[in-house]
């Protein structure tokens, strides 16, 4: 099914004994283990990374119409990139050149689409549109950090194709009613890495929620945290936004405008 997105948004029970002698916080942890395992099987066939001239970053394949590929991901991890043309590695270490989709336009939030083609099937993200974000709700991001830290330093890791791909888990610990710039309105307590920007938002049941586009203690200091309607959060409000990362909700799929013409 083709799929074009519009984003204008995005119980701890007590230990306890079973009558088989079974803890229930056991077994909340065994059903926690078996999610993490299933969402990062749903997570990284759907993940790819974008890699070209200024370029290196990731996204999620939203769509198929034919062979045409199409990948959401953050607006600034493609804007540098003059010619609009880079390449797209996918889960099986594939490269196919992809550029972005000029007729989708997300205006002032900060997201872009790009378009790959090639015959070969790659599995889409299933969206969750009517996904609530709540404080606590345990989240996943996946993606390629742009470096990898080896003993005391940083080693770029644009070389070696898809082997950072990284899976993380967190929880909700924001929710903004006005967002922030560029549509960000979820903070999480995922360690997200440079390079992951662009990259898929789960949820428990592996379908995308949200795209990730800001780390902990983003660049850019007070004016990374200011809010969509210019105004700057208190100085004690910001010291708790920079210790989340940030990544923009999906509130609405429009499923019927996009056939891929």
């Amino acid at each position: 099914m083709a799929i074009i997105p519009t984003f204008l948004e995005v119980c701890i029970l007590p230990v306890a004994s079973t009558p088989e002698g079974i803890n229930i916080r056991q077994i909340q942890e065994i059903s926690a283990f078996k999610s993490n395992h299933v969402v990062e099987k749903i997570a990284q066939p759907i993940t790819v990374r974008l890699l070209g001239d200024n370029i290196a970053g990731s996204g999620v394949i939203i769509s198929q119409v034919g062979s045409d590929y199409f990948v959401l991901t953050c607006a600034h991890v493609i804007d540098s990139n003059r010619e609009a043309k880079f390449v797209v590695l996918t889960s099986d270490g594939k490269e196919y050149i992809a550029q972005k989709d000029s007729r989708f336009n997300f205006i002032d939030i900060d997201l872009a689409v790009v378009k790959f083609s090639t015959n070969n099937q790659y599995p889409v993200a299933i969206a969750n549109d009517n996904f609530n974000f709540s404080l606590g709700e345990e989240v996943y991001v996946t993606g390629f950090p742009n470096y990898e830290q080896k003993s005391v330093n940083f080693v770029p890791t644009v070389d070696l194709g898809i082997k950072p791909y990284n899976f993380t888990k967190g929880k909700v610990i924001h929710v903004l009613n006005l967002p922030l710039e560029k549509g960000y309105k979820i903070g999480m307590s995922n360690e997200i890495e440079v390079g992951m920007s662009g990259g898929p938002v789960l949820n428990q049941d592996g379908e995308l929620v949200g795209i990730i586009g800001r780390t902990k203690y983003a660049f850019g200091g007070l004016d990374a945290y200011r809010f969509s309607d210019g105004t700057q959060p208190s100085e004690e409000l910001v010291e708790e936004l920079v210790v989340a990362s940030w990544a923009i909700p999906i509130a609405k799929l429009n499923l019927d405008n996009f056939s891929g013409n």
